[in-house]
């Protein structure tokens, strides 16, 4: 699972808490600076992955494939008994994402050698007149 969001976080008991889910912005002007958003992901661990060391990349690309956000890093996969699964989430907030034009852009989540997982974002212009 993952979106974008206004604003999330995860609570003492591991609770996700997600504001204000979208897939567009609209805009008269740009380039535009969105000040704030939120990518949100799941991570589900099974009995098999206990203690391996995951690798993540997170990446916001525009229609042709350019980042405009990249960050990576390692999960460490938590310790899980046969036959349950755990959970773990992610958020990385991202302020002052600047869109040059409209256009198709997509947040990608690499996990391992899993294939990617791929949340669109919509940037669209408005249908009103541009702002002075």
């Amino acid at each position: 699972m993952a979106l974008i969001a206004d604003e999330a976080n995860i609570s003492r008991e591991g609770k996700l808490n997600v504001l204000g889910v979208f897939d567009r912005i609209i805009s008269a002007n740009f380039p535009m600076v969105h000040p704030k958003m939120v990518l949100v992901f799941r991570i589900e661990a099974e009995f098999g992955d206990n203690g391996r060391p995951i690798p993540v990349r997170v990446r916001l690309l525009d229609e042709e494939g350019a980042p405009l956000f990249e960050a990576g890093g390692e999960i460490v996969a938590p310790m899980v008994e046969p036959g349950d699964f755990a959970t773990t989430h992610q958020v990385f907030g991202l302020f002052g994402t600047q869109f040059e034009r409209p256009g198709s852009y997509r947040f990608v989540v690499n996990l391992g050698d899993l294939p990617p997982h791929e949340t669109p974002l919509m940037i669209l212009r408005a249908p009103w007149p541009k702002a002075n």
